[in-house]
């Protein structure tokens, strides 16, 4: 990567000077301004994660509710037996095994060796 010039300052040299001898108090005034806008934009994501948690805790709510108005009707699908907890179920494995095509092919060992 080659060196390139730096290219000319629009500023005089007075002007420089000043900046350099202020630069502290410049730098406290951007500082100050910078942390301004962080915290707001702190804030804004404090409220968006705000909405979004009353979002899920309303969808929550309203699956809950569903739930318990369907205890019923699975009830029913069990004969009767309130079976809802997860301790109360018991797992099954079933293995199918499906053949979908058989071919049968003869092979002749002489040719191959040659």
């Amino acid at each position: 990567f080659l060196w390139r010039p730096r290219p000319p300052t629009l500023l005089s040299p007075e002007k420089e000077e000043e900046i350099s001898k202020n630069l502290k108090k410049y730098s406290k005034k951007y500082e100050a301004e910078d942390q301004d806008v962080s915290l707001l934009l702190n804030e804004q994501d404090r409220e968006k994660r705000r909405l979004l948690q009353e979002e899920w805790d309303g969808w929550l709510k309203e699956w809950k509710q569903l739930h318990e108005e369907e205890k019923i009707y699975r009830q029913d699908l069990r004969d009767g037996e309130p079976s809802d907890a997860e301790e109360e179920y018991e797992a099954k494995e079933v293995e199918v095994e499906e053949i979908l095509d058989v071919t049968e092919e003869i092979v002749n060992f002489a040719d191959e060796q040659e």
